[in-house]
């Protein structure tokens, strides 16, 4: 991980290197409890830590899925004292059953930065037109 990232970014960084390297248990752990999610692949809005993880655990189970950040379109939002906003666009990419796939979704998290669990909210939609 780079050194000179923001600390949102970092945070962001750890959360992809945690659904790409299928250790779903540290992407769980990055929400704070009671933190809300409006998932790319879902129709309900989740908000508690085990719809969370069966959430993950749902996309990626019997599928390799990569995700990745399209760098040039992250805009970080900081103001000291508040929950912090991160947004940009992301990639997935799925492959199941020799067949991948891959979705455009636009992505907002709120944070803590500083915080143990720093991911208060998480919201992600599919980019119309893209995958």
């Amino acid at each position: 991980m780079n050194d000179n990232r923001s600390d949102l970014r970092k945070v962001l960084d750890r959360w992809m290197e945690g659904v790409n390297g299928r250790a779903l248990d540290d992407v769980g752990r990055l929400y704070r409890e009671g933190a809300v999610i409006v998932p790319t692949f879902a129709k309900e809005i989740l908000n508690t830590t085990e719809a969370i993880a069966a959430y993950f655990v749902n996309i990626t189970d019997g599928r390799e899925v990569r995700v990745a950040v399209r760098d040039e379109t992250v805009r970080e939002q900081v103001d000291p004292g508040t929950p912090q906003m991160i947004s940009g666009i992301y990639d997935w990419h799925i492959r199941e059953d020799g067949e991948e796939k891959q979705f455009a979704a636009r992505f907002t998290l709120v944070m803590d930065p500083g915080s143990e669990r720093p991911i208060l909210h998480h919201h992600s939609s599919r980019v119309p037109g893209e995958g």
